[in-house]
């Protein structure tokens, strides 16, 4: 019985025992901050991709729409695109380029503003 008994208190002080939860903070909130930031870092990468596809796309699209050279390209209302224009080429066809500008929030304190940049979009329109 005497066995148990010390056993029992052994076991007891181990879960009671606090030491350790200050090196356990000191570790985990440099390792939460790490992966904060790569999360920061993957979701920066990720969107300037997807925004980038979504620019060429809307581009594209009002290019495949805008017969007319001379007039805007049609969908830069709805497609959120900063500025969009359209060169007419001396061979026949028109060059549409579009730009459209992008916040990103901000998860860690490394980009305190977010993520801005500008995305650029370009497409090749055949001659009617």
């Amino acid at each position: 019985m005497e066995i148990f008994k010390e056993e029992e208190r052994g076991v007891r002080s181990f879960i009671h025992d606090e030491g350790g939860t200050v090196e356990s903070a000191l570790v985990l909130i440099p390792l939460l901050i790490l992966i904060l930031s790569i999360l920061q870092i993957s979701l920066g990468v990720l969107s300037r991709d997807v925004v980038g596809n979504k620019t060429q796309s809307a581009v594209v699209q009002s290019g495949l729409t805008s017969f007319d050279s001379q007039s805007s390209p049609a969908g830069i209302s709805s497609s959120g695109m900063t500025s969009m224009a359209g060169l007419t080429l001396s061979g026949g066809g028109t060059l549409y380029i579009g730009t459209e500008k992008n916040t990103l929030p901000s998860l860690t304190p490394i980009l305190p503003n977010g993520d801005s940049f500008t995305s650029i979009g370009v497409s090749l329109g055949e001659g009617q």
